[in-house]
């Protein structure tokens, strides 16, 4: 059965595979809807070699550890992939993957490409995010929620909505009790004070 981990406790997935031109990242999809990427793809496409995601996290370096302060858990799941025919008949003969969550690949993209300057990460970057602007401009205009992009800015920032609430309300409060006399706040200085 597809929705259950097989004799080796090893998750079963179907495939998928996302050109990017000078390389491709392999997809998968659990049977949960979960979707992940193959570790030994990702190297190639930030423009390294296929065991660069291994050797980076096989131990703690500066690198992991800078990485995971970012909230980069690194967990692996190894899926088994399902192989189909045209027909969409299940073939016999698998093969065995490495994944990580598309959460971590976001984060790992981010940082080689905001700390690393790698150039790769960073038009990866800006290829997913058009794609994804894309998609909340087209769900905004088609009357679908669109309150998932909140939740991506609250994760990615690190904070919760409530705690960014809390620090602009104290910062309203500052404001006010700093400005003179209390007038109104026009963003222009008043020259005769």
């Amino acid at each position: 059965m597809l929705n259950e981990p097989d004799e080796s406790g090893v998750i079963r997935a179907v495939s998928a595979e996302i050109d990017l031109g000078i390389a491709t990242l392999d997809a998968y999809m659990l049977p949960d809807g979960e979707k992940r990427l193959g570790i030994e793809k990702t190297g190639l496409a930030l423009g390294y070699t296929e065991r660069w995601f291994y050797n980076r996290t096989k131990r703690k370096s500066k690198w992991l550890k800078a990485l995971q302060s970012k909230g980069f858990t690194g967990a692996q799941t190894e899926v088994r992939v399902i192989r189909q025919s045209g027909d969409g008949e299940f073939l016999r003969g698998s093969s065995v993957s490495k994944t990580i969550s598309l959460r971590d690949f976001t984060k790992l993209m981010a940082y080689e490409a905001v700390v690393n300057r790698n150039f790769d990460a960073i038009v990866l970057l800006a290829a997913f995010a058009e794609v994804g602007v894309e998609r909340v401009i087209e769900d905004a205009f088609a009357g679908r929620s669109i309150d998932f992009i909140l939740e991506k800015i609250v994760h990615y920032s690190k904070w919760t909505y409530e705690e960014l609430e809390q620090v602009l309300a104290e910062n309203r409060e500052d404001v006010r009790s700093l400005h003179p006399w209390g007038q109104e706040l026009s963003g222009r200085i008043d020259p005769s004070l």
